[in-house]
């Protein structure tokens, strides 16, 4: 008798794409957004949040006074915003994966007239880790500082004036008449919780929350 073979057809699957080794891409920073401090300038901070605009990411580029809407470029893991969009002054941003697929900041520059090393700190969040700020108050070293909206009108109570201020998303505010522009950060420069930086004129200030 011939022996009989028998072949056993194992099933074949495909094994999953792992999150740390899948390219970065424009559409990955929609999630999240950078706060940056810049070293000199009359510009301090700078708030940036990505947002889908039909096929293309857009980059909302935030200075006390000013705000710049254009396309980034990401080359591997590095991401470049050009402020003025002719190579004067571009912000440049290492990113990498972690496992989870989530994206973290590794370094961070602004390159002004082909000079670097102009950022003395910047951060990278998500979107849904900034924390609301409605009708809540802050305390800036001894001040109180105090935002209230009543229907569609926003107001920020501090130093013994009122600003009338409109919301950058969940991330941050400008006020109408450009005086102040704040962002909110989970972290900062070594301080481990939620705070909120607030720029008036050439100086950050750091209000935690009541």
């Amino acid at each position: 008798m011939l022996p009989i073979l028998v072949l056993v057809l194992g099933s074949c699957k495909t094994k999953s794409p792992d999150p740390q080794n899948t390219p970065i891409t424009m559409s990955d920073l929609t999630d999240y957004y950078l706060v940056a401090e810049h070293k000199t300038g009359g510009n301090k901070l700078t708030i940036i949040s990505f947002a889908k605009d039909g096929d293309v990411v857009k980059a909302d580029i935030h200075l006390q006074g000013m705000l710049r809407i254009l396309e980034g470029t990401l080359q591997g893991s590095t991401l470049s915003l050009d402020f003025h969009s002719n190579g004067q002054s571009i912000y440049s941003f290492e990113l990498e994966k972690n496992a989870d697929g989530s994206l973290k900041l590794k370094s961070y520059d602004f390159i002004y007239n082909g000079e670097g090393n102009q950022l003395s700190y910047a951060v990278l969040a998500k979107k849904s880790d900034a924390f609301s700020f409605d009708n809540s108050s802050f305390k800036v070293n001894s001040e109180r500082l105090k935002f209230i909206k009543d229907n569609d009108a926003e107001t920020l109570w501090w130093l013994g004036r009122s600003y009338l201020v409109y919301k950058l998303a969940n991330v941050g505010f400008k006020s109408n008449q450009d005086e102040l522009m704040g962002a909110a950060v989970p972290n900062w420069r070594g301080i481990a919780k939620p705070v909120m930086l607030i720029e008036q004129e050439d100086k950050i200030w750091i209000a935690e929350k009541e």
